[in-house]
């Protein structure tokens, strides 16, 4: 049908369109957080780009929602605005029409979303969980600026003010024994060596001096330097633990925990939540001249965000025990579903849709 080919045409435009505000607007946002760890030296510069694609695709099940249900409410508007709807209202063609194509839009959505949800969002979890473990200063060389750090073997202790965002340490400060002699050494610069052959960590100081010996005495030295190695220990090999999130589906499904049972009932509830979204769509996307085009597109928006807190609120019950399994999230699912079939009735035969005669 010719009307079902526009609304799925321009459904399909206007969500790639929001689908790509969305995800520019977050890929800035975490990009600027990444770089703001990087800056004080949490993380090296070259896993940031990695890490923020795979943040992405592990929210693109929150942002792919909110994309299909804004298109939806942005085209039907349109269409009201335009007086389109009112013409094809004139030629039989009602509200409860767009019903049928709008679940389809959402079915496509809610596959992709699912995919997301129980696939690649666990996995991506996994390996930004396994990028933070193996790249960060802390697991790498027991590096942290700010903080005086002391090495078990021979007492040696060293601190570092700031780490570049390319890893370079600036004032530099370490205070350890060599031959016997007590020393001090400071340096403007340095950077962290590890040697390919034996594993070992060197901190490697630039353009400083070593203060030796007893200030006072006969025997007190000042040497400057341009390059000064000092062996560091290794971090210990910590046993990383696989969170939560980071569990494959199959295992929750598999498994009669009721923790892993609550995330298992979380990853379904998002693809799940679109076939609801797209009744709540159809029934805000009506536009009154008279009122203006955003009173709806506001209500809208909040009884979206009611649903997704609703959702996070059972989930965290659930996960504490304080409702059963079988309860679960399909109570929060229920209550939208009656809610969108009852206003869909009233808005598909020209009824207010609150009480008391206040049209919405």
């Amino acid at each position: 049908m010719i009307v079902n080919r526009a609304f799925y045409r321009e459904i399909v435009q206007t969500g790639f369109v929001v689908t790509a505000v969305f995800v520019v607007l977050y890929v800035v946002i975490t990009l600027v957080s990444l770089l703001a760890k990087a800056a004080a030296g949490k993380l090296p510069a070259d896993v940031i780009f990695a890490l923020l694609g795979l943040q992405t695709v592990k929210n693109l099940s929150v942002i792919l929602p909110l994309a299909m249900f804004v298109g939806i409410l942005m085209t039907l508007s349109r269409w009201y605005r335009d007086s389109e709807m009112t013409v094809l209202a004139a030629c039989g063609i009602g509200l409860m029409h767009f019903l049928r194509p709008a679940w389809v839009i959402a079915g496509v959505f809610a596959i992709i979303v699912g995919l997301v949800s129980f696939y690649f969002a666990p996995l991506a979890t996994s390996v930004i969980a396994k990028i933070r473990a193996e790249n960060t200063d802390a697991a790498r060389a027991g590096i942290l600026p700010g903080e005086f750090q002391r090495s078990k073997k021979d007492g040696a202790i060293f601190y570092v003010e700031d780490v570049d965002a390319d890893g370079a340490l600036r004032n530099i400060f370490a205070h350890s024994p060599q031959l016997g002699r007590l020393g001090v050494v400071v340096a403007q610069s340095g950077y962290h060596y590890t040697d390919p052959r034996t594993g070992e960590h060197y901190l490697v100081l630039e353009h400083g001096k070593r203060y030796e010996g007893v200030p006072g005495r006969a025997d007190y030295r000042i040497l400057s330097y341009q390059t000064y190695a000092m062996r560091i220990e290794s971090p210990a090999q910590q046993t990383r633990t696989i969170g939560l999130d980071e569990t494959s589906s199959r295992e929750l499904w598999d498994s009669d925990d009721p923790v892993h049972r609550a995330e298992w009932q979380w990853r379904l509830a998002k693809p799940l939540a679109l076939i609801i979204l797209a009744p709540l769509a159809l029934v805000f996307a009506y536009t009154d001249a008279r009122r203006g085009r955003f009173a709806n597109l506001f209500t809208a928006m909040l009884l979206y965000f009611l649903y997704a807190n609703l959702l996070g609120f059972a989930h965290a019950l659930l996960k504490q025990g304080r409702v059963s399994v079988d309860f679960g999230l399909w109570w929060v699912h229920g209550l939208m579903a009656l809610l969108a079939a009852y206003l869909l009735w009233r808005r598909a035969y020209h009824r207010p849709l609150l009480p008391g005669g206040l049209r919405a």
